[in-house]
C-alpha cells in the first residue's frame, strides 16, 4: 500500500498539475466587479454544477491554488462540452534510474503489473484562448480515473473556462489534461462559478473574490495575475 501511494503521488504530479507554491490574491479583486450572481442563484445553480468536495483516497495531494496552475500549464481556454470519450490507458515512462523505473522493476520482481493509469475523457469544442499557447478548436480534456468522484464530471452542453496543460505520451497526445483547481463553469450565459472552493485561507479567499462574476471580468483578472 506504501509503495502504491508513493507511486500516484508521484503521478499526480504531472497529471492532475499538483506542485508546489504560494499565490497572492487579486490586486483590487473587487473593484469592476459589475452584475454578479446572488448567493441565492448560485446555490440553485449548484444542483446541475456541483462542487468537488471529496478528497482522493490513498494518494497523498494538496490543493493548488488557480495561478499555481496557470504557472505551469500551457494555455486557459474557454470550451464547450461536446461529448464524453471511452476511457484510454497509457504506459508510464519507466527508465531504468528513475523513480518511476525502480517502481516497475520491483513490481515486475514481485510478480506484479506495473501500474497503468486510466484516464477520463471529454470531447470539447475551444470557443476561445484566454490566455497562452494556441488550442485546436476541436479537442479532449482528460484527467486520471483515480479522482474520479473529485474532479468534475462535465456534461455534454456544459460551458467551462480550464487551465490546461498538453498531453505528454501515448493517447494523451493531442489532447489536455485539467483539474477542479483551475476550472470555472459558465452558467447563466456569462457568469462563472468555481468547480472547487477550496480549503485553506488563501484559495477560499480567491474563490470569494470570482464566484459568481461575470465572464468577462474574470478573464481579464486571469490576464492580469502576478506570476508566482
Amino acid at each position: 500500500m506504501a509503495r502504491e501511494g508513493k507511486t500516484r503521488w508521484l503521478i499526480s504530479i504531472v497529471l492532475t498539475v499538483s506542485l508546489a507554491g504560494c499565490s497572492a490574491p487579486f490586486p483590487n479583486s473587487h473593484e469592476g466587479a459589475g452584475n454578479r450572481l446572488s448567493p441565492e442563484r448560485m446555490q440553485e445553480l449548484r444542483k446541475e454544477y456541483p462542487l468537488s468536495t471529496d478528497t482522493p483516497v490513498m494518494i497523498n495531494i494538496r490543493e493548488v491554488s488557480f495561478r499555481e496552475i496557470m504557472d505551469f500549464a500551457d494555455s486557459v481556454i474557454v470550451a464547450e462540452v461536446v461529448s464524453s470519450l471511452p476511457n484510454f490507458s497509457v504506459d508510464l515512462p519507466a527508465e531504468p534510474g528513475t523513480p518511476e523505473g525502480d517502481f516497475a522493476e520491483k513490481d515486475r520482481a514481485a510478480g506484479l503489473v506495473p501500474y497503468k493509469p486510466e484516464f477520463i475523457t471529454y470531447k470539447v469544442k475551444v470557443d476561445k484562448v484566454v490566455t497562452g499557447e494556441d488550442v485546436e478548436k476541436d479537442t479532449f480534456l482528460f484527467y486520471n480515473a483515480d479522482f474520479a468522484g473529485v474532479e468534475p464530471e462535465l456534461k455534454p452542453g456544459m460551458k467551462i473556462i480550464a487551465v490546461v496543460k498538453k498531453g505528454t505520451t501515448g493517447e494523451q497526445i493531442g489532447g489536455y489534461s485539467f483539474t477542479r483547481y483551475g476550472t470555472y463553469f459558465i452558467v447563466d450565459d456569462d457568469y462563472v462559478l468555481a468547480a472547487y472552493e477550496g480549503e485553506s485561507e488563501e484559495i477560499l479567499d480567491f474563490t470569494e473574490q470570482t464566484n459568481g462574476i461575470q465572464l468577462d471580468v474574470f478573464m481579464n483578472k486571469i490576464k492580469n495575475l502576478p506570476k508566482g
